[in-house]
């Protein structure tokens, strides 16, 4: 499978943008992505982790509750 791409990078988005399709993806299923290039370059820890992530979200998750009694394992045959 060939994948035909166009990319524009502007520096200032502007309100609106005019795409011209290429005859060779016109009345084709395309996908159109707006992708902020700011801070794309965001600093990465030894493991690939952007620095800060894990005291940012440390604590976020609630204390779960008490797990209930899962009751007893039934007793089976042993196999021959």
């Amino acid at each position: 499978m060939m994948m035909n791409a166009i990319r524009e990078i502007y520096e200032k988005a502007p309100e609106t943008i005019q795409i011209t399709i290429p005859d060779s993806l016109r009345h084709r299923r395309v996908e159109v992505l707006l992708i902020e290039l700011d801070g794309a370059s965001e600093a990465v820890d030894a493991n690939g982790w952007p620095v800060g992530f894990f005291e940012q979200t440390f604590g976020s998750i609630p204390d779960f509750p008490e797990r209930e009694p899962q009751g007893e394992y039934e007793q089976r045959e042993k196999l021959s």
